[in-house]
């Protein structure tokens, strides 16, 4: 029940924030909506955008892009902080925990938190403790590898082949603990095959190790990988996504090649606020970022950082449902591996 009702409530902020701009959307000033939806005494000090994860990662960019547009839609001025440590584990107590519910706190995060509430919380947070603003894009795990390395032309069924046949030779990078080390042990279970998981501390590590022929599969997200992929060092194997990529049209999914359901692993990332956040604040906060989501210019930014837009999570009427089914097979896979009773 709790977690519908987090999933619930962000399909009602997203519904809330399509209602505010009925008319910006139509070609009225955008500015002119926003200022009757704005809180007679908010803000009055800048709009903390919290990250939990490094600088220069995907939510990292992500959250500063928003924050840039949000400033253009509202004229707020918006600060980009990030509060790092344990794999997103700091930031997210945080904001559970610790920052103020005044509005003047954003987080700026993923569908990771779940997996940090139901495994590493120890009951000190759920989160039930945020309440969600709305929804900003997403993107799905790759699997890729060296153009002229071991794997050079082989598909995933070749590349599960020799990891039966020859277990624990074929290196792939992982983040311990994360959907980088679960795909792995998803596939070594299904197909009886056997990997060499080499530990890096992020996406990005991993595909510089590849680059470098340290191992000889890398995971990371098309943001992470598209320089080398466009300078031709790098190759897609297939995406941990439900259905292909509009941006990576050509790359099958996991699903496809294996005729599964199961092997999904996306980023979805959404804004939330500290619960107990006055509601009018909170739907002003929505109203500014579906605005600044609005804009040509953001969107064309987000997708040259190879992040691409789940047509069912930003819809409205479908986010709470479709993000609720991500959810519970999260929630399924730490009960069928056993890390969660």
């Amino acid at each position: 029940m709790k977690r519908m009702s987090l999933l619930a409530a962000l399909g009602a902020s997203l519904i809330a924030g399509a209602i505010a701009l009925p008319v910006a959307a139509q070609g009225t000033d955008t500015k002119a909506v926003l200022a009757k939806l704005k809180p007679k005494d908010f803000p009055s000090q800048p709009i903390e955008f919290t990250v939990v994860y490094p600088a220069g990662g995907g939510m990292d960019v992500t959250a500063r892009l928003l924050a840039k547009y949000v400033e253009k839609v509202s004229g707020e001025r918006i600060v980009v902080n990030n509060r790092t440590g344990g794999a997103g584990m700091v930031g997210h107590a945080y904001l559970a925990t610790q920052a103020k519910p005044d509005g003047y706190t954003v987080g700026i995060i993923a569908n990771l938190v779940w997996g940090d509430a139901m495994l590493r919380a120890q009951g000190k947070w759920s989160y039930t403790d945020l309440e969600p603003v709305g929804y900003i894009n997403s993107d799905a795990l790759t699997w890729i590898g060296q153009t002229d390395g071991a794997l050079k032309g082989r598909s995933l069924k070749d590349v599960l082949q020799i990891a039966r046949d020859k277990p624990s030779t074929l290196r792939v990078a992982i983040v311990p603990g994360s959907m980088w080390e679960y795909l792995v042990e998803q596939l070594e279970t299904a197909s009886g095959g056997k990997f060499l998981r080499v530990p890096f501390q992020g996406g990005g590590p991993g595909i510089t190790a590849l680059v470098g022929g340290n191992v000889d599969i890398a995971q990371g997200f098309l943001a992470e990988y598209r320089g080398h992929l466009e300078a031709g060092k790098v190759a897609p194997i297939a995406v941990a996504a439900g259905a292909r990529l509009v941006n990576q049209k050509d790359v099958a999914t996991f699903n496809e090649v294996l005729g599964a359901s199961d092997y999904v692993w996306n980023v979805i990332r959404f804004a939330v606020t500290p619960k107990g956040t006055p509601a009018d604040r909170k739907a002003y906060l929505g109203a500014i970022m579906k605005a600044a989501m609005q804009d040509p210019e953001l969107i064309e930014e987000y997708r040259k950082a190879g992040a691409f837009f789940d047509a069912t999570l930003a819809g409205s009427a479908s986010i709470a449902t479709d993000l609720d089914k991500y959810a519970t097979r999260e929630r399924d896979f730490y009960q069928k591996s056993g890390r969660l009773k």
